[in-house]
């Protein structure tokens, strides 16, 4: 594929005529340039591909319940142990049990309409023709050459401003500590605390929750879609079971959660495989964005009664 870097855009596979039409208007609206589309034109090509989607829906109903798990190879298992006993994953593991998998990916259910074709790209140059055990867990854990981009730092307007190609950029904590905690800086006057706030990014690992016989994928699509295009039909996964309807719901996505008949009851939602059917697909522009956080600490100073 040719990337377009000169108009400041990715080309973006959109899925059409499973999700609502409103749905795929609504995102070509909000992320590609303007007056680049039709609208007529885009409800009659909906449509067209609502027909196609209806058939799919009927020949493929049930295909979803029948999705593929299997253990992790040997090679692998230690691998991905070791992720799990990583310190900033403790929090992630401790609320529930998860474990790492093997899924189908052609029968994932997704959620999410649209697939980065650069960032596809990117992501298989980072890779060697044929991943091994080693390389497929670090992609699938974010870990050595797969971790996350860079993060620019830079005075704005009284505080800070963070920047990153990743729009998983997020404020981590802040927390009070020890001044001698701080190696090298040496504060001006005698520091009783020291305010720490912690920017970066979650533990982004390719992730699914199970509900019933149905497998949602709720991490790390492009990394999925990269080795699907390598040839890959299993990708290595941790996998939390929300079939529990006490747990469902902090575990399920929020799209899933607001239309659970859509994704979890109907004969055939949304899949994975849906990206790679030409039929139910278009590439469209997006705007490339930078996610940005601004931080700015509110200082104030009173006096109140000794207690």
């Amino acid at each position: 594929m040719n990337i377009n870097d000169d108009d400041g855009t990715n080309p973006t596979r959109l899925i059409k005529g499973l999700f609502p039409l409103p749905k795929f208007i609504r995102y070509i609206k909000e992320r590609c340039p303007s007056r680049r589309f039709d609208d007529p034109a885009l409800v009659a090509e909906w449509r067209e591909a609502r027909a196609i989607a209806l058939k799919v829906i009927k020949d493929e109903a049930s295909i979803a319940d029948s999705i593929g798990v299997r253990e992790l190879s040997e090679e692998m298992k230690p691998l991905a142990e070791r992720i799990l006993q990583q310190p900033s994953m403790h929090r992630l593991v401790s609320l529930v049990s998860r474990r790492w998998c093997l899924v189908e990916i052609d029968r994932l259910v997704v959620f999410q309409e649209a697939i980065d074709l650069h960032h596809v790209d990117q992501i298989k140059a980072s890779l060697s023709p044929s991943p091994g055990a080693q390389e497929l867990i670090d992609l699938a854990s974010c870990s050595g050459v797969h971790a996350h981009p860079p993060v620019r730092c830079t005075p704005s307007d009284g505080g800070y401003m963070f920047s990153s190609a990743s729009n998983d950029l997020r404020f981590l904590d802040v927390v009070t500590v020890e001044p001698d905690a701080i190696q090298d800086f040496t504060p001006v006057g005698a520091a009783s605390h020291a305010i720490v706030m912690y920017v970066g990014f979650s533990d982004n690992v390719i992730s699914a929750t199970r509900s019933g016989d149905r497998i949602i994928l709720t991490n790390g699509s492009h990394r999925v879609y990269a080795l699907r295009e390598l040839g890959f039909h299993y990708v290595p996964c941790l996998l939390t079971d929300a079939s529990d309807g006490d747990v469902s719901e902090f575990l399920l996505p929020a799209a899933v959660k607001q239309d659970r008949q859509f994704y979890l009851a109907a004969p055939r939602p949304p899949l994975f495989k849906d990206y790679f059917d030409p039929r139910l697909t278009r590439t469209v522009p997006v705007i490339r964005k930078t996610s940005v956080l601004k931080a700015k600490l509110d200082l104030q100073k009173s006096s109140v009664p000794t207690v």
